[in-house]
């Protein structure tokens, strides 16, 4: 099972929409274990420490998609019919996501199973394939070790 995971307005549900037509069958947050924790009532350490937990005991991926342009964030959430409390902080909780992400990655807790896709600047199509090579760069990690994948993506970078 693979989650698209990140803040309000960074296009996850438009993404698994395109993806789904692919055949690509993704879901929108994980709520029961990632959304819940990625609230700022958790420190740093405690959400990294139960999304560990959570890794070394699951065959899900989830990926971590996020939009460093705060700017693009709130045209977004502006555009929206419905504006939420969490839609008008979206630059914050990307930035939660972020650092989440990093600081499980200096630690060495991504277990191969949690990835991060910027998406900055991406009209649709292009975050689509962006995904689409995240989640096979992902499958790859998986089978082949996050080294082995590492070689990979130089390798297409530099073609």
């Amino acid at each position: 099972m693979i989650f698209l995971e990140g803040t309000d307005a960074v296009g996850k549900t438009l993404t698994i929409e395109e993806l789904k037509k692919e055949g690509i069958l993704c879901n929108d947050r994980n709520k029961e274990i990632i959304s819940k924790y990625m609230v700022f009532d958790y420190s740093i350490e405690q959400r990294a420490q139960i999304y560990y937990e959570y890794l070394k005991n699951t065959d899900c991926m989830i990926l971590f998609l996020i939009n460093n342009d705060a700017e693009e964030l709130k045209r977004r959430v502006l555009s929206r019919k419905e504006i939420g409390e969490f839609d008008l902080q979206a630059s914050l909780y990307n930035e939660l996501y972020k650092e989440t992400y990093e600081y499980m990655k200096e630690r060495d807790m991504l277990e191969n199973k949690l990835f991060l896709v910027d998406v900055t600047h991406l009209n649709l199509k292009e975050q689509v394939q962006k995904v689409k090579e995240a989640i096979q760069d992902a499958k790859y990690c998986r089978t082949y070790g996050s080294s082995q994948v590492n070689k990979r993506i130089l390798k297409h970078q530099k073609q």
